[in-house]
């Protein structure tokens, strides 16, 4: 029983070898998992805190700790995800390796994580496709969880999942998905207009819980705590179509073309109620480096929309 302590001696020990990765939110050595709608931005949020932990920066105010990074993705190609990188600026490029998810079982991935600190799993949904396991399952979870945390391979890593919520606004699954995870981050897609700020919440079982504003800068793709400036927001719909053009890089093409291009149904009911309203909205999409440019010939209106890096 050398096990049994007085709560002093826990508090204690605590406070002595307490280790952040991101600090009050994410421990070293834990299994975490942030959820979000579908282009909620949640691939963004991490690309931009392994960009921190990588420069050793603070990121949402709060400081961060430098690691050895390797993200697994099953969305983004390895050269997309370098060019998000490259997009927000990261220095300590050598820092950060990137792994294209196919149909790999965790067992299979040990000889290329030997030599990292931290794993974000982008889907979390992907590996457990791969290992045959059902999201539902509360036997299925419990046995990945335990994998992660008690094989050689992942106990002294700390892993950071990427998932979806329901149609509820629930982590997708069985709840003990929630429930095995270390620290649970909510993503929120924003309501109303201003979807260039977005809500992250924050628990778990021993973090304190909280709410963090977060100003998603559409343009550079770089996010920061908002700091509630009322000439940040931007209508929802606009803030979509920065988004989509940024991503594509040009859109080019008649009224009916763009509309489906950027799936705005509306507008391609009503054609020329999408020019209005991107001329009507010019400036604030050249404050993020899109120029947009009109053409009428003898049968219909052209836009083209052209996102500059900066």
């Amino acid at each position: 029983m050398n096990d049994i302590r007085t709560v002093k001696e826990i508090l204690n020990e605590k406070s002595s070898g307490e280790n952040w990765v991101w600090e009050s939110i994410i421990r070293t050595r834990t299994v975490n998992i942030i959820s979000g709608d579908e282009s909620s931005g949640k691939t963004t949020l991490m690309i931009n805190l392994c960009k921190a932990i990588s420069d050793e920066e603070s990121f949402l105010g709060l400081t961060t700790s430098r690691q050895k990074i390797l993200y697994i993705s099953s969305e983004m190609s390895a050269k997309d995800i370098s060019f998000a990188f490259e997009r927000i600026g990261l220095k300590n490029t050598e820092n950060v390796k990137i792994l294209e998810l196919k149909d790999d079982p965790l067992c299979l991935l040990e000889y290329r994580i030997a030599d990292v600190d931290l794993i974000i799993i982008d889907l979390f949904i992907q590996i457990l496709i791969n290992e045959g396991k059902d999201p539902n399952s509360y036997k299925d979870i419990n046995e990945i969880y335990g994998y992660m945390r008690k094989d050689s391979t992942f106990k002294d890593k700390t892993i950071i999942l990427v998932h979806h919520l329901n149609k509820l606004g629930e982590i997708n699954g069985s709840v003990s998905i929630g429930g095995a995870s270390d620290t649970r981050m909510i993503l929120q897609m924003p309501e109303g207009r201003q979807s260039s700020e977005r809500p992250l919440s924050v628990y778990g079982k021993s973090v304190e819980q909280k709410d963090i504003q977060i100003f998603f800068d559409f343009a550079s793709r770089k996010m920061s705590q908002s700091e509630n400036k009322s000439d940040r927001k931007i209508d929802y719909e606009l803030a979509y179509i920065i988004e989509q053009v940024v991503a594509k890089g040009s859109v080019y093409g008649n009224c009916q073309e763009v509309s489906a291009i950027l799936k705005l149904s509306r507008y391609g009911r009503n054609p020329n109620s999408l020019s209005k309203f991107l001329k009507a909205n010019r400036d604030v999409l050249a404050e993020n480096n899109i120029e947009m440019f009109t053409e009428r010939t003898s049968k219909e209106r052209i836009i083209k929309l052209i996102h500059r890096s900066e």
